[in-house]
Parts: C-alpha cells; sequence; structure tokens
C-alpha cells in the first residue's frame, strides 16, 4: 500500500479551491470534518454549527465511497465540501479541492504516520 501524506501547505492551499458558499454556516462531521471546518468558518467568515440546519453546508476530510456523506444527508440534503474526494465516491454534489485518483491511503497533516499504518492495517482486516 502507498500511503498519500498530504502536508499542511497542501492543505493551506487547498483552502483557495473552495469557492464562497450561499449557505449561511458549516456543520462539520466529527472527527475528520472538524479540521477543515474551523478555517473554512474563518475563511468565509461563516459561523461553524455543532448541529446542521437547513441552511448548513456539510464538511468532512475524505468522500472515499461516500457513505458517510450520504447517511448524513438523507436527514441533511445539502451541499458538501471536503478536503479529498476519491474517484471511487458515487456521491453527487460535493465540492473537493484535492482529487485522488487511486487506492493510496490518505495521511492528513493532522495525523501520525505510524498510526494511520495501523489504521490501515485494522481497515484491510476488517474490509476483506
Amino acid at each position: 500500500m502507498n500511503f498519500r501524506i498530504i502536508t499542511w501547505q497542501e492543505f493551506d492551499d487547498a483552502l483557495d479551491n473552495f469557492p464562497k458558499p450561499v449557505f449561511n454556516n458549516f456543520y462539520a462531521i466529527p472527527r475528520g470534518g472538524l479540521v477543515l471546518g474551523v478555517p473554512l468558518s474563518h475563511r468565509f467568515n461563516k459561523p461553524f454549527v455543532s448541529r446542521p440546519d437547513n441552511m448548513s453546508i456539510i464538511v468532512d476530510d475524505i468522500a472515499d465511497s461516500g457513505k458517510t456523506l450520504r447517511e448524513i444527508r438523507l436527514r441533511y440534503p445539502y451541499p458538501s465540501y471536503v478536503l479529498c474526494q476519491r474517484y471511487t465516491c458515487k456521491e453527487r454534489a460535493i465540492t473537493s479541492a484535492i482529487q485522488i485518483d487511486n487506492d493510496d491511503w490518505i495521511v492528513f497533516p493532522w495525523e501520525n504516520l505510524e498510526q494511520a499504518e495501523k489504521d490501515y492495517e485494522s481497515y484491510k482486516t476488517t474490509h476483506k
């Protein structure tokens, strides 16, 4: 397995790829969405909320299969911003800053590479 390490510089640069939202606030999916949601909230001067409402943009770190976003959007059918979107994601209405066109394991700048390697090994055993 290859690991794709996203640096803090890439993260900062990626923030420039998000358009100004027409919705009123950001709701971040815990845990991964929090790190992206806060800087987006500051950048666009929009509140960061603890529960989505009918004017929220849903934020997450990655859209892999799209399952997490699909589940939350059953209740809150609003646009989504994600840092990374993998080619395997079937969900629509997602704005992503980084497109991932392979199966590399993504390691975000706030993650520890050693722990990411363990997470991948755990993932392999539960997704055979």
